[in-house]
């Protein structure tokens, strides 16, 4: 059996070259677990650095092949869109480096290696109203994805309620966007805009209040827009967007569960 460790570190994270290079075979024994579902995440501490590792589940054998000679694995793609987020100015955890293993010419596992970052709630606390000013968050959000991501021609393929990371500081949000492996590129029109925002999980009415917002921003009709972003829900929508509820219910109930023991 063939086997190859393949990996990447940051320039300015160059002291953490030889701790990547053995992730694949110290992750399994070491670290603390904070989330697993699909795929694993842990901290480490190395040095006076906490790393958070994401672990990428076995892929299909059709991308495992695809992964290595075609595309890159998630890892590697969400390395290289984390730098590029973070060279346009929008926040993300610091990216760090990935690895990958493969066997015979077939990924077996790929890491993802960020900056551990600190946060006080994820946009899923502020749609739940369990976060005060919600409203006023919701539509300093709305302005975040418009004016960072859209405006850069980013479209988030899994814009769901856990993928945004936010920290309040002297009175100002900031958001940071997680999970980046799954991404397009290219200019967004008002209704393409307006679709990022069906994989919430929420009412019509909060719907509707950020398609007005997202309206206002790009010089359209609010009340359309509103009308709109729930049409895209009944239509289009509806499968990225029970996909996403349905995920984010599993997700719900799998922390409240961890939270209770």
């Amino acid at each position: 059996m063939s086997i190859r460790i393949k990996y990447e570190v940051a320039p300015e994270f160059k002291e953490f070259d030889s701790w990547i290079s053995h992730l694949h075979s110290d992750f399994s024994n070491s670290g603390e677990t904070i989330f697993k579902l699909r795929n694993e995440v842990k901290v480490f501490k190395v040095g006076n650095h906490q790393l958070n590792v994401k672990a990428f589940k076995v892929p299909n054998l059709i991308n495992r092949l695809v992964y290595v000679y075609f595309r890159g694995s998630k890892a590697e793609r969400s390395y290289r869109y984390a730098r590029n987020f973070l060279s346009l100015g929008i926040e993300t955890p610091m990216a760090v480096g990935f690895a990958e293993c493969t066997e015979n010419g077939l990924l077996t596992k790929s890491y993802y290696v960020s900056l551990h970052l600190s946060y006080n709630y994820t946009l899923r606390e502020v749609l739940d109203f369990k976060v005060e000013l919600r409203d006023e968050i919701l539509r300093q959000w709305v302005l975040f994805t418009y004016e960072k991501l859209h405006k850069n021609g980013i479209f988030h393929l899994d814009y769901s309620p856990g993928n945004t990371l936010i920290t309040k500081e002297n009175g100002l949000y900031h958001f940071s966007v997680v999970d980046l492996n799954r991404m397009t590129f290219g200019h967004i029109d008002f209704n393409k805009g307006l679709s990022n925002f069906c994989r919430l999980g929420v009412d019509p009415s909060t719907l509707r209040l950020i398609g007005r917002e997202y309206a206002l921003l790009r010089g359209e009709n609010p009340e359309k827009a509103a009308k709109m972003i729930v049409d895209i829900y009944h239509k289009g929508g509806t499968n990225l967007f029970r996909f996403g509820q349905v995920k984010d219910t599993i997700i719900r109930i799998l922390r409240s569960g961890r939270d209770e023991k």
